[in-house]
C-alpha cells in the first residue's frame, strides 16, 4: 500500500528489513486446528438431529469439499444437485476465482448416511422461503426463512469442539473445515495435483506444506528410514548379503584398473597446470590399493 499510495518501495530501506526480521524471530503463527475423522465421525453419530442438523450438514458440506465459511454462506439450492445416489455441489465465487465441484456420498466407513443428514435438512426448507441460500436457520427440528449469516458459519467448527470437548475449542475458527479437508486428504496419500484440484489451490507450496505434516506421511518416512517400507527384513537382508558377496568378488579385479584411471587423471590434471603456468602447485595423492580405502 506504501508503494501503490505514496510511491514508496520499502523493499529499498535495508535496516527496516533487517529490524523486522529480528522482531520475528521466533514468532509461530497460529494454525487453525484441525478435526480428525474419528470426531466427526463422533460427532455426526452421537449428536441428536433436533439440535445440531444444520450443524451437522454444514460440518459435511465443509469437510467434503475443503470450504470455507464465506463458500457455505453463498451457497443456494440451485448450487446442490441431488443425483439419487450422490449429491453434487458447485462453489462459485470463490476467493481465489477458482470455481469448483464436489461430491457428498456414502462412502463413510462408519456407515454413517451422510446424503440422507443432507437430505433431510433440505426437506424442511420452507416453501414460502424468498431467498435462494441454501443454508437456512434451524431452530426445534424445523427450518425458518432466515439465512445464516456468514459470521455464523465462522463459529460452527468451535460449536463441534465444544461439544467433543476438545482443549482449546477457540482454535478451531472457520478456516477448520477447509484445513480438515485437506490433512484428510494428505494422510489419505492423494497427489498434490488431486489435492489442489480438490481445494482450488493455485500454489503447489500451500499442498507440500500440508503433505509434509500428515501423520501418515510421517509414518512411511519412518517406515523407510528403519527399513520397513521395502518388504520383509529378512529378505532384505538376504538380498543385502547376496549383494555384498557379488561386490567383494568383482572388487579385487576392478582395483588394479581403477589405480591406472586414476594415475592417468592425476597425470592429465598436471599437464593442464602446467598449461596454464601454474607449476607451482603441486598435487599429492596418497593411492591405498585397498579396495576399502580407494
Amino acid at each position: 500500500m506504501l508503494n501503490v499510495k505514496r510511491n514508496i518501495d520499502v523493499s529499498k530501506f535495508y535496516k527496516l528489513s533487517a529490524f523486522l526480521k529480528r522482531k520475528s524471530e521466533g514468532y509461530k503463527p497460529k494454525n487453525p486446528k484441525v478435526l480428525t475423522l474419528d470426531q466427526i465421525d463422533k460427532f455426526l453419530l452421537e449428536v441428536p438431529d433436533k439440535d445440531f442438523l444444520m450443524i451437522k450438514v454444514a460440518l459435511i458440506f465443509g469437510v467434503a469439499g475443503a470450504c470455507r465459511g464465506k463458500e457455505l454462506h453463498q451457497l443456494t439450492i440451485s448450487d446442490v444437485t441431488d443425483m439419487d445416489h450422490a449429491l453434487l455441489v458447485n462453489v462459485r465465487n470463490t476467493k481465489n476465482n477458482v470455481d469448483r465441484n464436489f461430491i457428498i456420498n456414502n462412502s463413510n466407513k462408519n456407515g454413517i448416511d451422510l446424503i440422507e443428514v443432507c437430505r433431510k435438512y433440505m426437506a424442511l426448507r420452507k416453501p414460502e422461503t424468498t431467498h435462494s441460500k441454501f443454508f437456512v436457520r434451524y431452530e426445534k427440528s424445523q427450518c425458518t426463512v432466515q439465512a445464516i449469516g456468514k459470521n455464523t458459519f465462522g463459529k460452527i467448527p468451535q460449536k463441534v469442539a465444544e461439544y467433543l470437548n476438545l482443549p482449546n475449542s477457540t482454535l478451531y475458527t472457520g478456516h477448520c473445515f477447509r484445513r480438515t479437508s485437506a490433512s484428510l486428504l494428505a494422510d489419505s496419500g492423494a497427489s498434490i495435483d488431486v489435492w489442489k484440484r480438490h481445494g482450488g489451490w493455485k500454489s503447489a507450496s500451500v499442498a507440500e506444506g500440508y503433505i509434509e505434516n500428515s501423520i501418515n506421511t510421517k509414518k512411511i518416512v519412518a517406515d523407510s528410514i528403519f527399513g520397513l517400507g521395502v518388504g520383509n527384513s529378512t529378505e532384505s537382508a538376504s538380498a543385502h548379503q547376496v549383494s555384498g558377496s557379488a561386490v567383494s568378488a568383482s572388487s579385487a579385479s576392478s582395483t588394479s584398473s581403477k589405480n591406472n584411471i586414476l594415475q592417468n587423471t592425476i597425470d592429465g590434471a598436471n599437464r593442464l597446470l602446467n598449461i596454464v603456468n601454474c607449476s607451482n602447485v603441486n598435487i599429492h595423492v596418497n593411492i591405498n590399493t585397498n579396495n576399502k580405502d580407494l
